[in-house]
């Protein structure tokens, strides 16, 4: 990255985006979010005609399948929805997927980053199959103060075909 942390060039940008910084296990968990995602979009997946009409977005996908498949990354990071104890690693994992939206996502990462773990967490994967430019902008002041307290706040959004960070964390500026 270059030298201000205010400044990005191209290839800043270009690399957050290829993920090359991306941890092995925040891969593994995107690829089964993926995964979970194609089954949920595939030809073989019936949509409740209710789901359609009422206009909401509640798939009648498992997501509590999704959630046990993902278990494991809690021996690398705080899980949430999903965190079963206290929070003790440095990374947090929140997982924004259809039923949790993304402001829900939002404040579970805020909580969690500046509350309930503010002593041991310092980057936080936010995982979310959405980007909706007016519910993250509420948000961005918190995004600033967690990064001034050095806390890193990565936005991976995730659909069945592909991936990619959308590069917020140090593009917001004071």
């Amino acid at each position: 990255m270059s030298d201000s942390r205010d400044l990005w060039m191209v290839g800043d940008l270009l690399d957050a985006m290829s993920g090359s910084n991306i941890p092995n296990y925040v891969t593994m968990v995107i690829q089964e979010v993926q995964a979970w995602l194609s089954s949920v979009v595939s030809e073989d997946y019936a949509v409740d005609p209710a789901d359609i009409t009422g206009g909401d977005r509640q798939l009648s996908a498992d997501l509590e399948f999704l959630f046990s498949q993902l278990e494991w990354a809690g021996a690398y990071a705080d899980v949430l929805p999903v965190l079963k104890g206290e929070p003790k690693h440095e990374d947090a994992l929140i997982l924004s997927i259809d039923p949790i939206l993304l402001e829900e996502g939002l404040r579970m990462l805020v909580d969690h980053a500046a509350l309930f773990a503010r002593d041991v967490c310092r980057r936080v994967w936010l995982v979310s199959d959405t980007w909706v430019t007016g519910e993250v902008l509420p948000y961005l002041p918190h995004i600033r103060a967690l990064r001034e307290r050095g806390t890193v706040v990565h936005f991976m959004l995730v659909t069945p075909w592909d991936y990619s960070e959308i590069p917020w964390n140090n593009v917001i500026r004071k």
